[in-house]
């Protein structure tokens, strides 16, 4: 029993020490964490149609509609117009959206790259949560390592500044992370409420959050106190019911409906994806084309290098990224967003592994340590500076005006379907205009059929979702083109009515006599 107690109050020791960092060291974490920070702020003006554009347009008119109903100087029929537009399908609670539209409101002007900043932040935050969880794991440069893969990553820096849901809930699920891990130090009240209620705003903020939470959650209490104590520890379930609550009152209460046709469409009707041995093969392509396989590895070797608790948490984690994924088999074979949680997952579990490295060289002479270091600062150097260049070349400048006069080209008071790439926002945001039906891409027919729909007959098809409407806009060429079918029925059997710089109109209500 002494020798326990004696093992303990070392091991608390050894934490206060870990803790501890030097004036040289602050500097090096803040210039880390300003490189991080500062990079995703970089082209801040450049229009949100870098990454995935469907998705930030679309938290962008949410964002537009909150400031116009909001705004007291607002123009009646422009604020009923922006709400309309704004009108779309909600799986997950609009918070990040509010929280935009309510800063247009304080600044007095609707600025879209207010959402980069933000988004930039909590990235941050997320990236401290790693850095804090490695600091009482391992000495301060593995814990730099793992928090300067998470921030320098290219695909990461593109994709977190994205005014989407997903970076701000990898920022929960990590800071979830951080404070279960401290429970697992000290499990007092504190640290147990703390981790609830973070967890249950991770799931809260998307309901996929919860194949990370749920397994973290699991695999350190079972680490930490094993099974029976666990079924006896009130904190267990205070963090449960924290964490589950407020998901279920949100998608199982007051989106019931949307939630369940969001299962059935997307998991349930697809699982048949998991059997396939493309899937994995195409998951796999996903995460080398992301940050490569060789650095998964690594990350994968470093969990089982670990303490206990820490490796609990790392093993929660890759339980979930693997529960994700067999939960969305279509999406993560083609929304590369839907890997963010891995960059964080990652960039934790290298801390051990850069933790072994460090040792290794530490053994090594004064030279190959300068070298080692000096490849470290190269390959975040190099990664920056490719993230940079992306973002450089990813203006956009001429959207706006092009889009607005693609709306000015249809006459006001008539209805029109439209064909575009991006499923129509970029007329919403930038136009201020939306059809009345949507063509679907290839891609989207393509996903039909793999649930078991029968391919369109494209006469039918057509006259069910034109009749009535007047215009048939098409800016999307190249699908156009894909859909020869839909080109054939549009080019010989109506007219033109406008004919832009990347788009045409047809005129429905005038059909070509044969």
């Amino acid at each position: 029993m002494q020798a326990e107690v004696l093992t303990e109050g070392l091991q608390q020791d050894r934490v206060v020490s870990a803790t501890k960092m030097s004036t040289v060291h602050a500097f090096l974490l803040a210039l880390v964490l300003l490189a991080g920070f500062g990079i995703r702020l970089y082209g801040l003006k450049n229009q949100p149609l870098d990454f995935f554009a469907p998705r930030q347009l679309r938290s962008l008119l949410i964002a537009r509609a909150v400031y116009y109903k909001l705004s007291p100087t607002a123009n009646p029929a422009l604020r009923q117009k922006a709400i309309d537009l704004a009108n779309l399908e909600v799986y997950e609670p609009p918070i990040l959206e509010q929280l935009v539209g309510i800063t247009y409101v304080i600044i007095g002007s609707e600025q879209f790259w207010l959402a980069r900043i933000y988004q930039a932040l909590f990235w941050s935050i997320g990236g401290l949560a790693i850095f804090g969880i490695g600091r009482r794991i391992t000495s301060f440069f593995p814990a730099l390592a793992g928090l300067s893969f998470y921030l320098f990553l290219p695909f990461g820096i593109i994709a977190s500044r994205s005014f989407q849901p997903d970076p701000w809930m990898v920022m929960w699920i990590l800071v979830t992370a951080y404070a279960l891990f401290r429970w697992s130090e000290s499990p007092n009240w504190k640290w147990a409420i703390l981790t609830g209620v973070l967890g249950g705003m991770a799931v809260l903020v998307k309901i996929y959050a919860v194949f990370f939470v749920a397994p973290m959650i699991v695999a350190v209490w079972l680490s930490a106190q094993g099974f029976r104590r666990t079924l006896r520890n009130p904190h267990s379930y205070v963090m449960t019911l924290l964490v589950a609550v407020p998901s279920i009152i949100y998608y199982l209460i007051l989106n019931q409906a949307r939630s369940s046709d969001f299962l059935s469409f997307w998991t349930l009707s697809l699982a048949s994806l998991i059997l396939t041995h493309k899937f994995y093969a195409e998951w796999m392509s996903m995460i080398g084309g992301i940050m490569g396989l060789t650095v998964l590895l690594a990350g994968m070797l470093g969990t089982f290098l670990a303490p206990k608790n820490a490796r609990a948490l790392m093993i929660g984690g890759w339980i979930g990224y693997l529960l994700f994924g067999l939960s969305s088999p279509y999406q993560y074979t083609t929304h590369d967003y839907y890997h963010l949680t891995l960059i964080g997952l990652v960039g934790l579990s290298l801390v051990p592994f850069m933790a072994a490295v460090f040792q290794v060289l530490a053994k090594q002479a004064w030279i190959w340590r300068a070298m080692a270091v000096a490849v470290l600062v190269y390959t975040a150097g190099y990664s920056l500076w490719v993230a940079r260049s992306n973002i450089y070349i990813s203006t956009y400048a001429d959207e706006p005006a092009s889009w607005r006069n693609v709306a000015k080209a249809l006459p006001e008071g008539k209805t029109f379907v439209s064909l575009t790439a991006d499923y129509d926002m970029r007329l919403r945001y930038y136009g201020w205009r939306a059809s009345a039906f949507t063509w679907p891409s290839s891609a989207d027919l393509k996903l039909f059929s793999i649930h078991g729909n029968q391919p369109i007959d494209y006469d039918t098809y057509f006259k069910e979702n034109t009749n009535g409407r007047d215009y048939f806009l098409v800016t999307a060429l190249s699908e156009f083109d894909a859909q020869p079918q839909l080109k054939t029925i549009l080019t010989e059997g109506y007219p033109v009515y406008y004919k832009g710089n990347g788009f045409v109109i047809y005129d429905l209500d005038h059909p070509l006599t044969k």
